[in-house]
């Protein structure tokens, strides 16, 4: 009976270890979840770097586009071309509808 209890004893200590330990269950779900994490991060900066490399073959290519994207980015225009500058603040007029179609 005595080695009965020390041996439950045993496998109760290594069960909890392989689960709760160091190198155990819980921290490989933790670091499996992490790797996910830092997978999809890999994949949408190699899309944004796909893109980035499209563009760059567009403006070297393209004396044009160049032009169109310096006078986008710096706020230019060209002899007689009208340029309108819209800021978007964030906010939605959605909310005001139903609001008043709420009354």
């Amino acid at each position: 009976m005595r080695y009965a209890i020390i041996f439950a004893c045993i496998i109760v200590a290594t069960v909890f270890y392989i689960i709760f330990g160091h190198n155990g269950v819980l921290k490989y779900i933790e670091l499996v979840s992490i790797r996910q994490d830092y997978e999809e991060r890999n994949r949408e900066m190699d899309k944004q770097i796909e893109s980035m490399e499209r563009e760059l073959k567009l403006i070297q290519e393209n004396n044009e586009f160049l032009e169109s994207m310096i006078r986008k980015e710096l706020g230019l225009q060209k002899q007689g071309e009208d340029l309108y500058i819209v800021i978007d603040n964030g906010t939605k007029d959605s909310n005001i509808g139903q609001e008043e179609s709420n009354e």
